[in-house]
């Protein structure tokens, strides 16, 4: 009988998962699997830009992030990052958090030792990390406290305010690779009235081994095209390739089951074109500049992540003199959906 009710019971449910869009049927077997939603307490940006920050705390138990699904509209925030914490940068239910430079601000964490969990930008759609792998917070983890970071375009005419947010879908249940990010960069400025303007950079990687799942191109309105690669032995394998234009989410690597090792090479370049007559600096505004390439990767390695940084001056540094057997198609846009620029302040 009490096996004839159970299998009543899970009909149901499959029944009722059915009519439901995101409904996971792989979770069913889970118990440990739960949901956990962060938004914003319905906040009033006052100008331009503002960056606004909203903390929750996290069960002591460690935990792992399955999927990511963003409640967000480009017509209202330039970006939404998730960052974890072991202390937030207030007890306010919300404030003002400062700018965006991951590695000196201590206006979104306490201590300013703040990780990245989760970054979107340009209505960019939901993902899910392959089976097997999670985000792995609270525990032994410095990841005490999530803190969510809106970049508002402006002031909002709705007058309950802002409620943008994620979902984030996760488990009890250890997983066996834990995720994390790699991001490289640059700092520095694009010159006024220049096309196709390249800001480069490249780092040894000397660290664990890792395996590329996704990458994520971020830049504001004078970016083009924004690629990766890895360089092993002289030779170039493309990561990701794609204009920050189009939306800014987390696409599939370009090899799926490549490696990163120690000693390899990692490469990236963001290329610009501006019709503005002033330089635009690498800043935290929508009038300045970015050019962020996001490694989301996998490891075995169980020791607690870190994400890592590879960033370099724009005016100085180039790939020319360091590397050699440079794709032809570094900044190609071909193969890529069609994307349109628009830049208010050329």
């Amino acid at each position: 009988m009490e096996l004839l009710l159970t299998h009543r019971i899970l009909l149901i449910i499959l029944g009722t998962c059915l009519l439901l869009p995101r409904c996971e049927l792989k979770y069913l077997k889970n118990p440990n699997f739960f949901t956990k939603t962060i938004r914003m307490p319905n906040v009033k940006p006052q100008h331009a830009d503002d960056l606004i920050c909203h903390g929750v705390k996290l069960d002591e138990r460690e935990a792992y992030i399955l999927k990511y699904e963003p409640h967000a509209s480009k017509e209202i925030a330039h970006h939404m990052m998730v960052y974890g914490c072991g202390e937030p940068g207030s007890t306010e239910d919300s404030w003002a958090c400062g700018e965006m430079d991951d590695r000196s601000d201590d206006s979104v964490c306490k201590d300013g030792q703040r990780e990245i969990v989760y970054a979107w930008a340009m209505d960019a759609d939901s993902r899910e990390l392959p089976e097997g792998v999670g985000f792995r917070v609270s525990g032994s983890t410095s990841i005490k406290y999530l803190v969510i970071q809106l970049h508002y375009k402006g002031t909002l005419e709705i007058s309950e305010g802002d409620d943008s947010g994620v979902t984030l879908h996760m488990t009890y249940t250890r997983q066996p690779q834990q995720a994390g990010f790699y991001v490289l960069g640059n700092y520095g400025y694009i010159p006024p009235m220049i096309q196709n303007f390249h800001l480069e950079s490249v780092c040894q990687y000397n660290n664990y081994t890792i395996n590329p799942i996704g990458f994520r191109t971020h830049s504001h309105n004078l970016g083009v095209v924004t690629s990766a690669y890895r360089i092993r032995h002289g030779e170039w394998t493309e990561i990701g390739r794609m204009s920050p234009q189009l939306p800014q989410a987390f696409y599939d690597v370009y090899s799926p089951g490549m490696d990163i090792r120690r000693g390899d090479m990692l490469a990236a370049r963001c290329t610009m074109s501006s019709d503005r007559t002033f330089p635009t600096k690498i800043g935290s505004t929508n009038k300045d500049e970015m050019c962020n390439f996001y490694i989301l990767y996998s490891t075995d390695n169980p020791a607690n992540l870190e994400v890592q940084y590879c960033f370099r001056d724009a005016q100085t540094f180039h790939w020319r003199d360091y590397l050699t057997s440079v794709p032809v198609n570094a900044s190609s846009i071909v193969g890529l959906p069609t994307f349109s620029r628009e830049d208010p302040y050329a």
